[in-house]
């Protein structure tokens, strides 16, 4: 099971590398995630539900930006960003 959850992660990771590059931009994961960028901001400002705390602890801010990595995305939405 954890091998094939590991496969899940690395095929989802590379989808997203070779899509949007190594780090994405807020306006990228929204598009990813299917949501406004106006909706993901104000989800991430009052996160509700685990995996949404999740992804905003793996933002990174760069000079104003905030960006997300690939990798830690893809253990999110595949469920196992908890660790």
């Amino acid at each position: 099971m954890q091998e094939q959850e590991n496969t899940s992660v690395v095929t989802l990771e590379n989808q997203l590398t070779e899509r949007f590059g190594l780090l994405l931009s807020q306006t990228q994961l929204a598009e990813l995630l299917g949501r406004s960028t106006g909706g993901l901001r104000c989800s991430l400002s009052y996160p509700c539900d685990q995996q949404t705390r999740l992804l905003k602890a793996c933002g990174r801010k760069i000079g104003r930006r905030v960006y997300y990595s690939a990798m830690e995305v893809a253990r999110i939405i595949i469920g196992s960003g908890e660790s």
